[in-house]
Parts: C-alpha cells; sequence; structure tokens
C-alpha cells in the first residue's frame, strides 16, 4: 500500500482551507453546518492518533461525528485535502512554544529537535506521511518562522539557514522512524516486539559468537553498546551535527 501523500488534493481549495478562505459551503441548499471545519480536522486527528492514517477515510471521520460521510464534504472537498488540513495543525506550534527561545543558537536548534521529536510522539501517523509536497499553511509555517529564529543577529546566508534546519529535521525523522513508527496496522505482526527480539536473541547471539563477524563481537563486548533509546540515538547525531555547524561557522567563538 502506497503511504499517504501531502499535496495530492485540489492545491486550490486545500490552500483556500488552510488559510481559512473557504470552509463549509454556507450557500448550499439543506440544513445548516453542524460542525466547524476545526472540529472536523481535531476528528481525523484523534482517529489518526488512535488507529494510524491508513485507517483514515471519510465514512470513518463521518462515524467519530456522527454523522454520514455526505456530510463532510460540507467542509472538505476529500480525504486529500483533509490530510492537507491535519499534517498543517499537527505540526502547528502552540503559543506557549512561540514565546520559547533558546539562548543560544544550538539551544534553539535542540529545542526544535527535541519539540519536533515530541510531537513525532503525539503524533506517529505523520511519520508515515509522505511530505514531498510540503503544506505550506500557517502553522507549518509558523513552526518553520520560530526555528528560523536560531539565526537572528548571525551573518548565515538564507540559503544556509534553510540547509541547517533541513539537517536537524532529518535526523529527527530518521531516528523516529526508527523507533517510534508503530506496527502496520492493516497486517499487524503475530507477535509483540519484545517477543520479535526474544525471537533473535540466539541467532544474534550465535552470530556474534561463530566469528564470521568479528567487528560485531568487538562491539558486543561492551556492555553498554545497545543499552540507548531513540531519542537518545537522536540527540547523539543531532550534537555532533551541531559540533560540525558551530565549527563550519565559527559560531561558537
Amino acid at each position: 500500500m502506497s503511504s499517504p501523500q501531502t499535496g495530492a488534493g485540489d492545491p486550490r481549495r486545500s490552500l483556500e482551507l488552510l488559510w481559512r478562505e473557504g470552509g463549509a459551503k454556507e450557500g448550499r441548499p439543506g440544513p445548516k453546518p453542524r460542525f466547524t471545519l476545526d472540529q472536523v480536522v481535531a476528528t481525523a486527528i484523534a482517529l489518526a492518533d488512535r488507529s494510524g492514517v491508513t485507517a483514515l477515510n471519510m465514512r470513518a471521520v463521518a462515524d467519530e461525528l456522527g454523522t454520514g460521510p455526505m456530510t463532510l464534504y460540507r467542509y472538505v472537498p476529500g480525504k486529500a485535502e483533509l490530510l492537507d488540513l491535519m499534517v498543517d495543525r499537527a505540526t502547528e506550534p502552540s503559543p506557549e512554544d512561540l514565546a520559547t527561545a533558546g539562548s543560544t543558537w544550538r539551544e534553539h536548534l535542540v529545542l526544535l529537535a527535541e519539540g519536533t521529536w515530541d510531537g513525532f510522539a503525539a503524533h506517529p501517523w505523520l511519520l508515515e506521511v509522505n511530505q514531498r509536497r510540503p503544506v505550506m499553511g500557517p502553522g507549518s509555517l509558523a513552526g518553520f518562522d520560530w526555528a528560523l529564529r536560531a539565526f537572528e543577529g548571525l551573518d548565515i546566508p538564507g540559503r544556509e539557514q534553510n540547509l541547517i534546519i533541513t539537517g536537524v529535521m532529518s535526523i529527527v525523522i530518521g531516528a523516529a522512524r526508527d523507533h517510534l513508527i508503530g506496527d502496520s496496522s492493516d497486517t499487524p505482526p503475530p507477535t509483540t516486539e519484545s517477543e520479535w527480539w526474544a525471537a533473535q536473541e540466539p541467532y544474534l547471539i550465535r552470530a556474534s559468537e561463530g566469528g564470521d563477524y568479528p567487528r560485531l563481537a568487538a562491539v558486543n563486548t561492551d556492555e553498554n553498546a545497545w543499552s540507548f533509546n531513540g531519542r537518545e540515538a537522536m540527540r547523539f547525531t543531532l550534537d555532533a551535527f551541531l559540533d560540525g555547524v558551530g565549527r563550519r561557522w565559527t559560531l561558537d567563538r
């Protein structure tokens, strides 16, 4: 099954809805709208949080709202446009987030990484969405504008500011996909994750001790070699990346 994708619907309608230039069509015949567009989006996000983005469809969202699928078309043209709205809302920083800033460029980028990780932990379905065509709505842009605050007062070209932020986000997304994304809801595995690792353990031990993988065996002599979680893996790579950023632009002098 292909991944859901942002930007897969009518761009004109998605942008109108993202920027609230259009919503439920008041002029259509029939009863007045029962819901707000915000309620529809929040309900869809809650559904995806609980069941994954593959469970998202107009009928499922309508069921959550206690209405029929056709009612939702008074608010959004279809699932593709709804997904654009969901991504923008789920990635929108809170007023408290926007009021927070690191005291240095590095601290600010660490806040960006940690906040993004927390966002994926709260909405792991975001990791399943192909965002090759990114949503450029008010929520997403507010978050990006806040991220650029790291470079205020620094002599770094705009292109390179974008590249640094892209690097930070790539590190977070890569680690989050390895550690936060859940099992497939379409064909869930018959075992738990711990049972899966328990089944592999004797094979890994034999492989490590058999002499065919000497570098793996050497790493395994460190009893703490595998004692890290996803957030720690993200922070290790992020810190190394930021060390390089600081040296390249002499930001720490």
